[in-house]
């Protein structure tokens, strides 16, 4: 028997999908190519998934993790400077576009989308838990914190789906402006 637990196993699958639906885009995949390029046997697949939506949406969420993670991470980084945070945004979420399209493919996909959207909705408990860290850094209530992490995400997806860098600067400058004058960030 290999050294793998079962849960090793499966997230080791997991972000090998991730990684074959970024390089091949979701309209493009198969199962078929998935197991000959991770070298998986179907039935190995089919034990650790339910079907096919499972594998694809199991992606899509661990990708969509790892990408907010990482984009919360950066948003901490820069609590002393939000003007800057603001204005260098879309430049961190440039190296992330190709995995927010995909989970953007995923879900609003009339396959997987339902499924996908009602697993995502998990991620409210990080978001919760990342309002209330902005709560103690801004001193500012959990419902402004909430209204700077949906209206940052919208224009996230916004720029990811249309590429529109002057638009989405414009909204983040408009959030920016919002935010300074709703919870006075910093003195400002």
């Amino acid at each position: 028997m290999d050294s793998f637990t079962m849960s090793d196993k499966k997230k080791t699958i997991i972000a090998t999908t991730w990684e074959y639906l970024l390089k091949k885009g979701l309209a493009n995949a198969s199962i078929g190519d998935l197991c000959r390029e991770a070298k998986l046997a179907q039935s190995s697949l089919y034990y650790w998934f339910d079907n096919k939506d499972d594998i694809w949406i199991s992606a899509g969420k661990y990708g969509l993790s790892k990408v907010v993670d990482k984009l919360f991470a950066f948003t901490l980084k820069h609590t002393a400077s939000p003007k800057q945070y603001f204005d260098i945004l879309l430049e961190e979420i440039d190296k992330y576009k190709t995995e927010l399209r995909c989970v953007i493919q995923i879900t609003v996909s009339p396959v997987f989308g339902k499924r996908m959207r009602e697993t995502m909705k998990d991620f409210n408990y990080s978001y919760a838990d990342y309002a209330k860290k902005l709560m103690e850094i801004f001193n500012c209530t959990f419902d402004q914190a909430e209204i700077f992490i949906y209206s940052t995400l919208s224009a996230i997806v916004d720029y990811a789906v249309w590429d529109d860098g002057e638009k989405t600067q414009l909204l983040l400058d408009n959030l920016y402006n919002r935010i300074i004058k709703t919870i006075n960030i910093n003195g400002q």
